[in-house]
């Protein structure tokens, strides 16, 4: 029986090292490219794109390399390049991709040091559900405010780009940040269900 448990323990160790280790490359990678995107932004010239809606856009009708009877979708959407973007136009870029980068690395980092306190000591305890509620949290709020962000950002990009000035609608949705969330909440509730099982059963004992 100490031969089983012994080996489940290591098991679980491995587990909880690899998914440190991932969680420790994913911050990683999203600080660089954060940073990298932050450089980028500041240098003239530097690329900026937006997708604008084809319903505002003019000679869509127009465009060629396509088969007889194949057509611009009239409800789809077009990406364009601007060619010479101001500072204002590659801050809105940025701002559409750097708040999502940021919170990714947070999220990322938090998992590391909990992963990091599971594997030094008991995974299953009140403080590791207490930490895992707060990044729940971190996901689905901060969640909420990157998509909100991001969409003004597009949204006052593309007024930029457009004749008319006509700033496009957000159509995106914050659903996948709050669906995260909500599995990391689930999962706190969970372990912190089991450590009280556990307290009760030793006060048993």
């Amino acid at each position: 029986m100490r031969w089983v448990v012994g080996v489940k323990q290591v098991g679980l160790d491995g587990w909880l090292r690899r998914l440190r280790g991932t969680a420790t490359f994913v911050y990683i990678a999203a600080l660089c490219l954060a940073v990298a995107l932050l450089v980028i932004g500041f240098i003239p010239g530097s690329p900026v794109t937006q997708a604008l809606p084809t319903s505002l856009l003019s000679g869509s009708d127009a465009l060629g390399g396509t088969v007889p009877g194949v057509v611009v979708d009239p409800s789809g959407e077009i990406v364009f390049k601007i060619t010479d973007p101001s500072l204002a136009q590659r801050m809105l870029y940025l701002a559409t991709m750097f708040p999502g980068l940021l919170l990714v690395a947070e999220i990322a980092r938090r998992m590391a040091n909990l992963l990091r306190g599971a594997q030094d000591s008991d995974p299953f305890s009140a403080q590791t559900a207490r930490q895992l509620t707060v990044i729940a949290k971190i996901t689905a709020f901060g969640g909420l405010g990157v998509w909100a962000v991001s969409n003004v950002a597009k949204w006052a990009l593309s007024a930029t780009m457009l004749e008319s000035g006509t700033a496009v609608e957000p159509h995106e949705s914050p659903l996948g940040w709050l669906a995260v969330g909500l599995i990391f909440a689930a999962f706190a509730q969970l372990i912190a269900r089991g450590a009280r099982m556990r307290a009760e059963l030793d006060t048993v004992i």
